[in-house]
């Protein structure tokens, strides 16, 4: 292969990864696969390869023409033309046939995680003051739930599954939600175990740290009335009453639901 055929190789290479990472960032389709911190550097990163796609292309005339030489003898399954076929294929059958969501099957694959303590960024509960010292701030103030509490439009605290399963192993953070009205937005699994009433279903979302290679299905327990049923995975609101009932010798978080409903999916497919 001649250094021109090399260049304008590695030019295409460069220049359809650049285009993957700009289409994905201007798509919105890097919300499925990445945290936001690494949206930024991702766009600018394909901003940079399409740069030097286009550098390689218009130093062509600096090449020495001694270097014009066939190298295919070298190179007996194609040399550049299989590193082609090797750096891009993949990429492109990805981009393809990429549903931008997990399945079913790889969310069960992952296993639900149903206690905070199976989270990477969990920690113990802050150990009970001693006798004779104070959890309460010296002043006796405490500060005010509604300070930093999302509440939509009917008063139902906005909340995410995370900090629900959070809030299962935390006496203070349960004080934040029990017996209170919530709205949270999950994906619909059907609960295939501590399901004796045949009325309770899995609500999951996906939580990561970094990207979609580290996700973990976050989910929590919903009573509702006999009969709810969505298609596995569907995107439901559901409106009910936070509670944290001693289920298993451990606290469990169960919604326990007013209205079921489906609903459209977030623009963050993920809680971070």
């Amino acid at each position: 292969m001649s250094a021109t055929t090399s260049r304008f190789t590695a030019s295409g290479i460069l220049l359809v990864w650049g285009i993957i990472l700009v289409y994905f960032q201007l798509s919105g389709r890097i919300a499925s696969y990445l945290h936001p911190d690494f949206h930024g550097p991702t766009f600018i990163a394909g901003i940079v390869l399409l740069v030097l796609s286009g550098t390689l292309i218009f130093t062509l005339r600096s090449v020495d023409p001694s270097e014009e030489e066939d190298c295919g003898a070298r190179h007996p399954f194609g040399g550049g033309i299989l590193a082609l076929a090797v750096l891009l294929i993949p990429v492109l059958m990805a981009v393809r046939i990429s549903q931008g969501q997990f399945s079913e099957n790889a969310v069960m694959n992952r296993g639900l995680v149903t206690d905070s303590a199976d989270l990477p960024t969990f920690s113990s509960p802050i150990d009970p003051a001693l006798p004779g010292e104070s959890e309460t701030p010296v002043d006796g103030s405490m500060m005010d739930p509604s300070l930093y509490l999302k509440k939509n439009a009917d008063g139902q605290i906005v909340v995410e599954t995370v900090d629900l399963l959070y809030a299962a192993a935390e006496e203070g953070m349960r004080a934040d939600f029990e017996n209170k009205s919530v709205e949270v937005k999950g994906q619909f699994l059907s609960a295939r175990i501590g399901n004796p009433g045949g009325n309770r279903f899995q609500l999951m979302r996906l939580f990561v740290m970094c990207c979609a290679a580290d996700a973990r299905p976050v989910a929590i327990t919903v009573q509702a009335k006999p009969g709810t049923q969505f298609p596995e995975m569907t995107w439901v609101k559901v409106i009910g009453t936070a509670t944290f009932p001693v289920e298993g010798g451990r606290h469990l978080t169960l919604i326990e639901a007013d209205s079921v409903s489906e609903t459209e999916p977030p623009d963050e497919s993920f809680t971070y």
